[in-house]
């Protein structure tokens, strides 16, 4: 039993580890002397420990959607709204393999690429001309079906 109690405490200090990641990232506003206040509460420990690799590179995936995709990443959210061209492109590409080779809305891709309405559309037209996304539909039944298979 104590090997089960264990392994539950290592799980449950990871999910610990990576909210508190995902509630930094939630808040880019907060500076470095901010977080200080926070190192002697309950978290403390954990907050002084993490680093800012994690901080950039920890995959979260803590909120889970209500249109049946892959779970939100605020993280991935927040790096997208600084990103422009090619770069954009890619994550808008990687929302749309994401989901499994089925066809999705541009409202399924705001909420996991974020940035204004234009920008997505702009990079979904240039997806569509690379030849790497199919467009389907019209107005509101658009969807947009990857062409190629990204691999990780």
């Amino acid at each position: 039993m104590t090997q089960l109690s264990d392994h539950l405490e290592t799980i449950l200090n990871e999910a610990e580890r990576r909210a508190l990641v995902a509630v930094l990232r939630s808040r880019p506003e907060l500076t470095l002397d901010m977080l200080e206040d926070c190192f002697g509460g309950r978290y403390g420990a954990t907050l002084e420990s993490i680093t800012v690799r994690e901080l950039i590179e920890t995959r979260i995936e803590l909120e889970l959607p209500d249109d049946g995709g892959p779970p939100i990443d605020r993280g991935a959210l927040e790096q997208a709204k600084r990103l422009s061209g090619e770069a954009f492109d890619a994550c808008v590409l990687q929302a749309i393999c994401s989901a499994g080779g089925h066809a999705v809305s541009a409202r399924y891709l705001r909420v996991r690429v974020g940035g204004p309405r234009w920008k997505l559309l702009s990079s979904l037209r240039r997806l569509v001309e690379a030849g790497e996304v199919e467009r389907s539909g019209v107005t509101s039944s658009t969807r947009y079906r990857p062409l190629t298979i990204l691999r990780d």
